[in-house]
């Protein structure tokens, strides 16, 4: 299963949110931010105990991102990339 990711920037402080396609325990899944000046975030997703995840992307300055949700162990669904701009 494909995990989805998407941005959401109707609240003062933009998320990242989504489905992961297997519930959503503890440690299941990080997300690597990668910010405008190259350097990458490792964010560990808290557990919702449904398929769903979000984060909050606090500290964000405007510019290009790029956001990748993946499995801590290796199968447990498919990585997704999202690059986008604030």
């Amino acid at each position: 299963m494909k995990a989805s990711i998407k941005l959401d920037t109707s609240a003062s402080v933009p998320r990242l949110n989504g489905t992961l396609g297997v519930i959503n325990a503890p440690y299941t899944a990080v997300v690597e931010l990668t910010r405008p000046d190259g350097s990458t975030d490792n964010i560990v997703v808290s557990s919702t105990g449904s398929e769903a995840w979000e984060i909050t992307l606090n500290n964000c300055v405007p510019g290009n991102y790029e956001a990748v949700i993946r499995p801590r162990e290796a199968g447990v669904f498919e990585a997704t990339r999202l690059n986008f701009s604030l």
